[in-house]
């Protein structure tokens, strides 16, 4: 695949990060992506009846590798786009998270910052197992 990535660098095209592929079954997410965002433009696209649409291209960072993802500037309601919007609250250089999900019929794109984390920190008042210190002797050890 080395002779593709030299084609692609030399007619200088950028990859597309692919957050979901096409299925029998629909769009399958292909799971969270860690990117770090390098920087954002406007640019003319199409839509799928080849209609010209505002579009916003990032340029991302995958694993070392650039990589572009086009989001339309607004949605169907005229609004700017959730996602462009979600992104615009991180700076350039700043590590996220995007994730196809699914809500209902729809998907959308997660954004979360890379360094969070889905732990809870828990009082230990709360927790059920008993803490032993290193020097206190508990009912099941022997004396010596």
């Amino acid at each position: 695949m080395e002779t593709s990535k030299q084609i692609l660098k030399t007619a200088n095209i950028v990859p597309k990060l692919q957050l979901g592929v096409k299925t029998e079954k629909g769009v399958v997410s292909t799971g969270p992506h860690k990117v770090k965002l390098i920087k954002d433009k406007e640019v003319k696209g199409t839509d799928q009846n080849g209609k010209d649409v505002a579009m916003v291209r990032y340029l991302l960072e995958v694993n070392g590798e650039s990589r572009i993802y086009d989001c339309k500037k607004l949605d169907v309601k005229g609004d700017i786009h959730y996602l462009v919007q979600k992104l615009s609250t991180y700076n350039e250089g700043s590590e996220v998270i995007l994730e196809m999900k699914k809500r209902g019929m729809k998907n959308y794109v997660d954004v979360k910052p890379a360094g969070e984390s889905g732990s809870v920190e828990v009082d230990d008042d709360y927790l059920d197992i008993p803490i032993i210190n290193e020097n206190e002797q508990t009912d099941n050890e022997p004396t010596q």
